[in-house]
């Protein structure tokens, strides 16, 4: 029963999806008002009929009714505090509830834009929610004609006690999924994934209608600024699960299904930056248009590779055939009516997006775009690249970490230096000697935070990359692959100096903005206060932009200078082992079974830092004499009683310049225990950036009060 009628609201969903396509955009070619409204009513029918699917598969795992085959495939297998939690994102945990997931939100985009402009229908919007039904419409398809897509699917009879009960431990959720970060991050990147649908409508509608002016941008530019809060959530949330819950100490290896946040992400940026040129200038109407079309495709391309079969992950789901054609006919779908609206309407958009001097504001923001949407379709290109025919450069190869990293590190370094000097410019050229007095105390912060960061990198990270080439081994090869050791150590300093001169620049300009506010009366609370209530989106996006340079100088510690060791200790107590300045040492171990009867193998290991401190012992572990005791690491494997799945519980100690990262991988063929070892430098600076650039971008998406104050100092520097 719960199967049929789960099945009948998917049908009943992808019909009346099309039907409201078809009522709004015959109803805005006729000029039928009666059309129009009653598109917009389909619509909100649609929204009610997904919701009610989606309704029906929490239900069923809230209740644990396994009639469902998806409900007994993701069901948690947990007695935490959490399990409600669990249970709730076993909706999003699976191929087919994530499917449905994201298409109901992309409904609730749509019917939240229907409603907003229920009260003074127009047509761009009529015309942009005619295209966004077509997209609920295909991706509803994709459920109704897909039986590996349909969460709907029946428990098999065999499955189930007469009381609707399992007869047997069967399926159950993946013991990676069972963390808080899992329950957030899918529901983060499928609001950012579904959200930029609506700009994209937008700009398909802007060329159907013709009406080119900056209206269209008004109207998409706070869902494209809220999807984009929610992308850069998800990859923050998913970077910090990889690096709790999977073992191996880190937080991004290039996986094909990260790269498909990537791809998105980059473009959104190039989106967002040229909405802002749209709205303020009047220009950058194409790369608008095509910015939210390409971010549109990127993310629908991210759900190929995870649904095709395309390239291999560790995320991805097995292959479906109608995945592979629906979602590459949308892509291409989408693609080819942008081109062809856009020759279309050409005479039409009349815009310059060319600019007179690379050395402006809109000349960033030009190379902005280029940076982003090129780096986005080399990603693209290079997670696909295993799949392509052999007479292409690297075709049917499988491409490393160490090329993206080889690409992206010079890359991201670059970039950051323009966003330092983009604020600086004027908006069409810049005068020199107007930018020279603008950028002087910037300059000034800049290079002391710069001598402060270099005497860290010369007297800790450099000793850790040459211990780690001295050392030998697959880490020494990794990064020999990275280039000579000039190279690389220049190529930190590098990132280094342009995070702190975009470090200098947020702080500078942000402060500037509250001596402004301060000058009209307010104390400094006030200041900071009114500055981000009065400017939010030019304060915000300062504070974003600090978080993108706090970032950088964590994501260079903690991605090119990781001390990484893989030991072997005695089940002896007192057994030691040494790891860069860290003595690990055996205390005792555990072999005990949970509730789920579950194999728990548990490590106990007494921390200790080489010669910071007196001698001292630790139920009954003597350290070395000289050492400081900093505590005790619990790292264990879990292997599941169910499917056998092994899963690596890290312990982790953060101290404020870098982690101790411990992970028991289980026992050698000696007998021996086999404990990975990392320390992570300047991983908690990574976090904090992260946590300031979505500050920056939310205070960003505050509403506008008025004109922009921020910049009341910077018109001489402005002008052109």
């Amino acid at each position: 029963m719960i199967s049929m009628l789960g099945n009948a609201l998917q049908v009943v969903a992808m019909v009346v999806a099309l039907a409201a396509a078809v009522v709004l955009l015959a109803g805005l070619k006729m000029r039928r008002e009666a059309l129009v409204n009653a598109g917009y009513l389909l619509v909100f029918a649609n929204l009610v009929a997904l919701t009610a699917a989606v309704a029906i598969i929490l239900a069923c795992f809230v209740t644990e009714n396994m009639s469902l085959l998806y409900v007994v495939s993701n069901h948690p297998q947990d007695t935490s505090s959490l399990r409600l939690l669990y249970q709730v994102a076993g909706v999003w945990a699976g191929r087919q509830g994530s499917l449905l997931f994201w298409t109901w939100l992309i409904a609730l985009f749509t019917g939240a834009t229907a409603w907003r402009r229920l009260s003074r229908t127009d047509d761009l919007t009529t015309a942009a929610l005619g295209v966004a039904e077509i997209v609920v419409a295909l991706f509803v398809a994709t459920l109704v004609f897909s039986e590996s897509n349909n969460p709907f699917v029946p428990t098999p009879a065999e499955y189930l006690n007469a009381d609707g009960a399992l007869a047997q431990q069967v399926g159950g959720m993946n013991p990676l999924l069972l963390h808080w970060a899992m329950v957030l991050h899918p529901p983060a990147t499928f609001i950012g994934y579904a959200g930029v649908t609506i700009p994209f409508a937008y700009a398909l509608a802007a060329l159907i209608t013709g009406d080119t002016s900056a209206r269209w941008v008004e109207l998409a530019d706070r869902t494209a600024v809220f999807s984009f809060i929610f992308l850069t959530i998800g990859m923050a949330l998913g970077a910090v699960w990889a690096y709790v819950v999977l073992g191996w100490g880190g937080f991004w290896a290039w996986d094909a299904v990260e790269n498909a946040s990537l791809m998105s992400w980059l473009t959104a940026i190039a989106m967002i930056h040229s909405f802002t040129m749209y709205r303020k200038r009047g220009c950058f109407k194409r790369w608008s248009m095509a910015a939210a079309t390409v971010t549109f495709i990127f993310v629908v391309l991210g759900t190929f590779i995870t649904r095709s079969g395309l390239v291999q992950s560790v995320h991805a789901f097995a292959e479906d055939p109608v995945s592979t054609y629906f979602f590459l006919g949308i892509m291409v779908a989408a693609g080819l009516s942008f081109v062809l609206l856009l020759a279309w309407r050409a005479r039409q958009i009349g815009d310059a997006d060319e600019t007179e001097s690379l050395a402006s504001k809109a000349g960033t923001y030009y190379l902005t775009n280029l940076v982003c949407v090129v780096g986005a379709v080399l990603v693209a290109y290079l997670t696909v690249s295993s799949a392509l025919p052999a007479i292409l450069p690297l075709g049917g190869q499988v491409v490393s970490a160490g090329v993206y990293n080889a690409v992206a590190r010079p890359a991201t370094a670059l970039f950051a230096l323009m966003m330092a000097v983009c604020p600086l410019l004027g908006w069409r050229k810049t005068d020199g000697a107007a930018f020279g007095r603008a950028f002087r105390v910037p300059a000034v912060i800049g290079a002391a935070l710069f001598c402060v960061l270099t005497f860290h990198f010369a007297t800790e990270l450099v000793p850790a990359y040459d211990a780690d080439i001295a050392a030998g081994g697959d880490v020494a090869a990794a990064l020999t692959e990275q280039g000579p050791r000039l190279y690389y150590l220049a190529l930190a300093e590098l990132s280094f100096l342009a995070a702190s001169l975009l470090l200098a620049t947020s702080l500078y300009l942000l402060a500037r903005g509250v001596r402004g506010r301060m000058n009209k009366g307010d104390n400094a609370l006030v200041a900071i206060f009114n500055l981000f209530r009065r400017s939010p989106a030019q304060a915000g996006g300062y504070l974003c932009h600090l978080g993108c340079a706090v970032a950088l100088i964590g994501l260079v510690g903690s991605g090119m200078f990781v001390t990484e060791r893989t030991v072997a200790l005695e089940p002896e107590v007192g057994s030691t082992a040494q790891v860069g300045d860290y003595s690990i040492t055996f205390a005792e171990s555990t072999d005990t079974f949970d509730e789920q009867d579950n194999r728990v193998m548990t490590v106990a290991l007494q921390i200790a830092r080489t010669g910071t401190g007196p001698a001292e012992g630790y139920d009954g572990v003597v350290i070395p004499e000289g050492d400081e005791w900093l505590g005790t690491l619990a790292p264990s494997v879990e292997v599941a009683a169910s499917t056998q799945q092994q899963t690596l519980h890290a312990s982790v100690k953060s101290f404020a310049s870098e982690d101790l990262f411990v992970a028991f991988q289980g026992l050698n063929a000696d007998g021996s225990l086999s404990i990975s070892v990392k320390v992570n430098p300047l991983i908690s600076v990574l976090w904090a950036g992260g946590v300031i650039c979505v500050a920056g971008i939310v205070l960003a998406f505050a509403p506008r009060r008025a004109t922009p104050l921020i910049a009341a100092d910077e018109r001489e520097a402005a002008r052109a």
